[in-house]
């Protein structure tokens, strides 16, 4: 349950939850190049907890809090729970009815404090505890060994680096749960610091993930400020940004948590937790019949409004992550008192920002910024929320809200038969933005001639695309790269992969000794290491192909380690026959019943 409690929080409180890297290692060249800043996804920044004299804060243990949320002590943890949740859950089972609300209640409590109490900001948009930053007010070539390698670690351009030096890259640190106006400010200003520090007159910026909606309120800054952004930005090189918000925290801060008896006692769980824990996620349903039906809902419910209301509502840059079709309604629903106006000011100038983003970037680059994004999609939403299989997604983000507006209609749902590309912002009637798929018109998006595509890419797992990776930082740094016409090496429409896997295994046996292999071993592992490498080499190859080569070379190596072939791995037959027995009973269980709880069933209600 821990673990899929830290699951569900991380789909609503990250967009993106994992980084997006962006280079390889090699030997700086001389060569004017404009500085780079990037302005990395939620929670990749080294955000530290401090006391109020300026100390870094340790847990009871004496470890360091666990980040993002700083959360205490698994034993502390617990005590907490225990004294505070354990009479009125106790009494709502013994009863199955729970009291004046009080389980839900206590429990809602206890979660929001748990996970969410350090986080906190006050009316004014500023956090309540000492949570801040590492700021990095200049290029990385000026950082301590420390601080260059955590940046490097989060978003490894060494690439790009090795073309225009560390002094001209920077890294924009920040608080995920931070003031998006101050965001703004603190990096407009780390922009003047980059053009003061090398000389150049203006800088490029790689937005990724949540880095999408600083980048709006940056535009909208500018706007205020009576200047032009053209005059400070080169190039804006977008990476799977949440430009339009995230679906996932929209729907949840909208309707709260998907609790429908098809998706609580269904396929909710199973999607969440996967094979290896597939025993778990239809023990789960089964577990959750103990409380009637009514209460589990009224739990989730209030779970969901009391990490909003009491400790979420006044991060403003957590509401530049709702979409802005569900702005008005949520903040209705959580902004709507008299002392919420402060915040109100401020969210409502962000939603100002986000609603005018598309035409701020057209003015941009009508004015000379060069823009570029890259998307994933194909991929649908955690199954956690209402839209989950409504739109196209990339798991976390919606693909309108990445791609500034490329047509679809959900996962793996053809456009309509005879559908005739719209060409709204194509400048070539002869180009083709529809993808392979037939699923996806890129010609609606604003930036549709320089915007790359990554078929059945999940958000979280960007980083383990070395094509994505490579793309990111050429655009960076090589003026040539102008559309995605420029290189056949980077066409609009690409495909998913995870390198780690093969690069790794690959460069572990490429230099393997063969002379004390059969000859057919001999034959089959070259095979496999050409295969492998032709893989890793490829920057368009299908996923199902590339991962084809890693499942050769794994078998064939495990069988030189081990003499026998590998096994179809996968849980034992023991979990396997155990996770039969629970889906048999948990299906049977929606199918007669619903989402009635055991005491539900027994008293017929």
């Amino acid at each position: 349950m821990k673990k899929l409690i830290s699951v569900l929080l991380a789909v609503v409180l990250t967009v993106s939850g994992a980084a997006v890297v962006l280079g390889l290692a090699a030997e700086a060249e001389e060569a004017q190049y404009y500085p780079s800043i990037v302005i990395p996804g939620v929670f990749q920044s080294d955000v530290r907890l401090y006391d109020a004299n300026g100390s870094e804060m340790v847990r009871s243990d004496g470890k360091p809090y666990d980040k993002p949320f700083y959360l205490d002590a698994t034993g502390d943890i617990v005590k907490v729970a225990l004294e505070k949740a354990l009479a009125p859950l106790g009494s709502m089972l013994l009863l199955q009815k729970d009291l004046d609300q009080r389980a839900a209640k206590a429990i809602a409590a206890v979660l929001g404090e748990v996970l969410a109490g350090r986080v906190k900001s006050d009316a004014n948009g500023q956090p309540i505890n000492n949570v801040r930053a590492v700021e990095y007010n200049t290029s990385l070539a000026n950082l301590s060994e420390f601080d260059r390698e955590y940046a490097l670690n989060q978003i490894p351009l060494r690439s790009f680096a090795a073309k225009a030096g560390l002094d001209h890259l920077y890294f924009f640190s920040y608080n995920s749960f931070g003031n998006i106006h101050e965001l703004a400010e603190r990096l407009y200003a780390l922009i003047q610091i980059a053009k003061e520090e090398t000389g150049m007159d203006k800088v490029n910026l790689a937005p990724i993930s949540q880095g999408g909606s600083i980048f709006n309120a940056l535009m909208q800054l500018y706007r205020d400020k009576g200047e032009n952004i053209a005059d400070d930005i080169h190039r804006v090189v977008l990476v799977v940004p949440a430009a339009d918000g995230a679906a996932v925290l929209g729907d949840i801060y909208h309707y709260g948590l998907l609790d429908d008896d098809d998706a609580l006692y269904g396929y909710m769980f199973p999607s969440l937790l996967g094979e290896d824990q597939e025993w778990l996620s239809y023990l789960i349903p089964l577990i959750l019949r103990y409380l009637p039906n009514a209460d589990v809902n009224n739990i989730l419910d209030m779970a969901v409004d009391t990490l909003i209301d009491d400790y979420l509502a006044y991060s403003t840059a957590i509401w530049a992550l709702i979409p802005s079709k569900d702005y008005p309604d949520c903040r209705e629903k959580y902004l709507s008192d008299p002392e919420d106006a402060v915040i109100r000011e401020q969210t409502d100038w962000y939603y100002g920002a986000q609603c005018s983003h598309r035409s701020y970037m057209l003015e941009a680059q009508a004015a000379g910024v060069e823009l570029f994004d890259i998307v994933d999609y194909n991929v649908p939403l955690y199954h956690i929320c209402d839209s989950w299989n409504k739109v196209n997604a990339d798991g976390i983000i919606h693909t309108d809200s990445e791609s500034l507006g490329a047509t679809t209609y959900g996962v793996d749902v053809k456009l309509p038969e005879g559908y005739t590309q719209a060409n709204t912002y194509c400048t070539d009637p002869s180009h083709n933005h529809i993808d392979p798929a037939g699923i996806l018109d890129a010609s609606t998006g604003i930036l549709c001639e320089t915007t790359f595509y990554f078929y059945g890419q999940n958000h979280e797992s960007t980083a383990a695309n070395d094509v994505i990776i490579g793309l990111a930082s050429r655009i960076l740094w090589d003026e040539t790269m102008k559309n995605v016409y420029s290189d056949a090496a980077y066409p609009q429409f690409n495909y998913a992969r995870n390198y780690r896997k093969l690069t790794n295994l690959y460069n572990q046996w490429k230099n393997y000794d063969m002379s004390s292999l059969s000859p057919e071993q001999q034959a089959a592992l070259a095979a496999a290491l050409d295969d492998a490498a032709a893989a890793i080499n490829s920057t368009v190859m299908p996923t199902e192909e590339y991962d084809a080569a890693y499942d050769v070379l794994y078998g064939i190596t495990y069988e030189i380690e081990n003499g026998t072939a590998p096994s179809a791995g996968g849980p034992s037959a023991f979990m396997r026959a155990l996770t039969k027995v629970l889906k048999f009973f948990s299906e049977l269980m929606l199918k007669f019943f619903g989402g009635k709880g055991y005491s539900d069933i027994l008293l017929f209600r």
